[in-house]
């Protein structure tokens, strides 16, 4: 029964490795909150996918490249894992480093977020998991859970404890081969370019707390045992991170004048990647100072990629790449002679350098080449109208109930269509916030009614006669212009009848100005239940009233309209004040035609005003029309 019960030492490599696995949660909340609200989700699919196919890979061929017995110190070969026929404590190291190759792999999620195609980062996965990071791996770690050492750089003294430069550094490297590749995002730099925030950094700040946690497993459990080393690395490590953070907050807030979030979260993270290489070695003050070192050098990094215009997104390259040399050169620096296989920390240092050089000519020239090679086949980056949308929808035809909400808002701002509401489902994180938006809508709207109705009030004063609710001069002039145009293009004819009301300043003399404009009101009315819908009647002015008959049919016709005017407008109107009589005198001017001449309308309506005249001489009451002048024939 005893045979059965797993020792301490693999419970506790166990234990680490589920430690570690959080991480991923950890990658997936500070991701998703630096990132704007439409690619949150397509950058937590990521982390997921990386985690899936990193296993898969690991498990396929990566564990028997990286631990498999060496070639020459080179690889192993690339076998299945048939940890169903492994010992338990076998089985206990292939997890646990199943979830160091996971975590090589999501250190690139966030570097390359809001642009990259989902298949493009699938391919970046398999590049990381399934080649770089078990080959690098070998030369450092291969034999090191049997306590041998068999990779050629570990041959030489290489030391990397936890991974700052075989994890982080060679996530890092492959992260910045994949965001020169990609280039920035659109309106990140350049001439209008602007600093991009994220959308949740609550968020971002739990994914660190996280990481955190999920690092106590990852340097910890890296002693493949529970022996007295795990207290003083979990402790380390803590301190670690926390002076990381200080590093970077205080970098951050001397360069900006305000403490910032991406100081405080990169710096922790720094922290805790420099402490990988030598946690197991050091003591707190060296674990003080190396996490605040590490922190400005994540910080100072950040600016020199914003200087280069290297979109980087989170700030993975610096945290983990940078961070991560650092730590790697800290163990000649820190630790005790007498523990480094050198004996001496000039030679430590010089082999620590050789190292992260190697691993980083191999990491990034051939990521480099290859996505490079790939991105002539398989762009790797989204459509600029892709990046628009944001990748949630684009990459996957998933939404939330804020990215709708924001889609709506920015259509509305593009288009300034605002005449219908958001639709947003209720009882959602997004509902109230569309409440207040459709009620701002709303006063915008009411607003816009109330101006639009003001304007229209004035175009109205502007063109219409204020007495009768006829087209005014002006409005009428505009009219015999469009009239004549038409004319001219279609060889029709048009008329003009100019009409002056025979007998009403004697109403005026004699009623007063009230009746005269009431009898002015009921001409208007009669007018307008004459003429045709297409046919504009107008005020000229004073007792002066005109026609404008857009199309002439016959000429025949235009007489009978004539002769209409005249007999409903020579009449008694009955007045509150009396009885007051008046007739009409018209002239009509007809214009158009294939022969006619052109004229101007001031020439039309001077012609209809003489003929009115002639009307009036002729013994009022009744009509005279001119016809429109034609060309002479030579």
């Amino acid at each position: 029964m005893d045979a059965d019960i797993l020792s301490p030492h693999v419970a506790w490599v166990l234990l680490a490795a589920f430690l570690v696995a959080v991480m991923q949660a950890g990658f997936t909340c500070l991701e998703s909150g630096f990132v704007r609200a439409k690619n949150s989700i397509h950058v937590a699919v990521k982390n997921l996918m990386d985690f899936c196919v990193s296993c898969f890979l690991f498990t396929l061929f990566g564990f028997g490249i990286m631990f498999g017995p060496s070639e020459m110190g080179l690889f192993g070969l690339p076998t299945l894992a048939h940890y169903e026929n492994m010992t338990p404590e076998t089985v206990t190291f292939f997890i646990f480093q199943i979830m160091f190759c996971g975590t090589a792999a999501t250190i690139i999620s966030g570097a390359v977020s809001e642009r990259m195609r989902f298949v493009g980062y699938i391919i970046v996965t398999v590049v990381i998991a399934g080649v770089i990071y078990p080959i690098a791996g070998h030369w450092v770690w291969n034999g090191s859970n049997l306590g041998e050492t068999n990779g050629w750089l570990a041959k030489m003294g290489f030391v990397d404890f936890a991974g700052s430069t075989v994890v982080h550094g060679i996530g890092g490297w492959i992260a910045l081969s994949a965001i020169i590749v990609i280039g920035p995002r659109i309106g990140r730099f350049g001439k209008n370019g602007h600093k991009i925030e994220g959308h949740n950094l609550p968020m971002a700040v739990l994914g660190v707390f996280l990481l955190l946690f999920g690092f106590f497993g990852f340097n910890g459990g890296s002693t493949l045992a529970l022996n007295h080393q795990v207290p003083l690395i979990v402790a380390n490590t803590a301190l670690a991170g926390a002076l990381g953070g200080l590093g970077g907050i205080a970098f951050s807030w001397w360069r900006s004048k305000h403490p910032t979030v991406a100081g405080i979260v990169n710096g922790t993270v720094a922290g805790l990647v420099a402490i990988c290489a030598n946690a197991n070695l050091v003591s707190a003050i060296d674990s003080m100072i190396i996490g605040f070192v590490a922190g400005a050098i994540a910080l100072m990094g950040m600016e020199l990629l914003d200087k280069y215009e290297i979109d980087d997104v989170i700030g993975a390259v610096p945290a983990h790449l940078f961070a991560g040399m650092w730590g790697t050169l800290a163990v000649a620096l820190f630790i005790d002679p007498e523990n480094l296989p050198t004996g001496n920390m000039l030679s430590q240092l010089g082999i620590q350098t050789f190292g992260i050089i190697v691993i980083g000519l191999f990491s990034m020239p051939l990521s480099y080449v290859l996505f490079r090679a790939i991105d002539k086949f398989i762009p790797f980056r989204v459509t600029p109208e892709e990046e628009r949308v944001g990748l949630n929808i684009a990459e996957h035809e998933a939404s939330s109930s804020l990215l709708d909400l924001i889609t709506q808002m920015d259509f509305q701002a593009r288009t300034g269509n605002f005449d219908r509401n958001v639709d947003v489902e209720a009882e959602t994180e997004a509902s109230e916030i569309a409440t207040f938006y459709n009620a701002v809508l709303r006063k915008v709207r009411t607003e816009s009614e109330r101006r639009q109705a003001a304007m229209d009030q004035l175009t109205k004063l502007a063109s219409t006669d204020a007495l009768t609710g006829l087209p005014n001069r002006r409005s009428f002039f505009e009219a015999i212009h469009r009239a004549m145009s038409a004319a001219k293009r279609n060889y029709r004819q048009g008329a003009i009848l100019f009409m002056d009301l025979d007998g009403f300043k004697a109403v005026n003399d004699n009623m007063g100005h009230e009746a005269g404009d009431e009898v002015l009101k009921r001409v208007a009315e009669r007018i307008n239940s004459i003429v045709r819908d297409n046919d504009i009647p107008a005020r000229m002015g004073g007792d002066e009233f005109a026609l404008l008959v857009t199309e002439v049919e016959t000429l025949d016709g235009l007489k009978a309209l004539a002769d209409r005017l005249i007999a409903d407008l020579c009449d008694t109107f009955e007045l509150p004040q009396g009885n007051a009589e008046i007739g009409v005198s018209v002239g009509v001017a007809v214009f158009g035609g294939s022969k006619a001449v052109h004229e101007e309308p001031e020439q039309v309506i001077h012609r209809a005003d003489e003929a009115m005249y002639q009307a009036k001489l002729a013994g009022k009451g009744t009509w005279r029309l001119t016809e429109a002048p034609v060309a002479s024939v030579a």
